[in-house]
């Protein structure tokens, strides 16, 4: 397992990449405005940034009076193989996941997110496959 992206979760996002371009000097190397999404090139994990609201979509927090049950600032991504079979591991070792395995073809990957002890949201994800 690799630590592939930290994933900073904001409230504003114009801000957020105009610091992290502009101010930080950090290499923009995707940046999607109408979703509210960018990356930046570091020398290990990728930095990005998304917009809250479009990760609590994500999530499936449809419902506003439940969106402050998940105000993350951050996600801590890791690179899997196998998905699935990880989900699988997790549970026999009793850990509850917060989704599972599923394809994001928008994203191309495949995901699944828990929370840590302290609450912090992970996600581990795999490429999806090419048909």
């Amino acid at each position: 397992m690799n630590l592939n992206y930290v994933r900073l979760i904001t409230d504003c996002f114009d801000e957020m990449v105009s610091f992290y371009r502009d101010k930080l000097g950090f290499e923009a190397k995707f940046v999607d405005e109408e979703n509210k999404y960018a990356e930046f090139t570091t020398e290990g994990a990728t930095l990005s940034i998304f917009d809250r609201n479009q990760m609590q979509k994500a999530l499936g927090i449809e419902d506003s009076s439940k969106r402050h049950e998940c105000s993350d600032y951050v996600v801590i991504i890791f690179r899997v193989d196998d998905v699935d079979g990880l989900a699988d591991q997790l549970k026999e070792k009793g850990i509850v996941l917060f989704s599972e395995p599923q394809d994001r073809p928008e994203w191309s990957i495949r995901t699944l997110h828990l929370r840590d002890p302290s609450g912090n949201l992970l996600e581990f994800n795999q490429p999806l496959k090419s048909d």
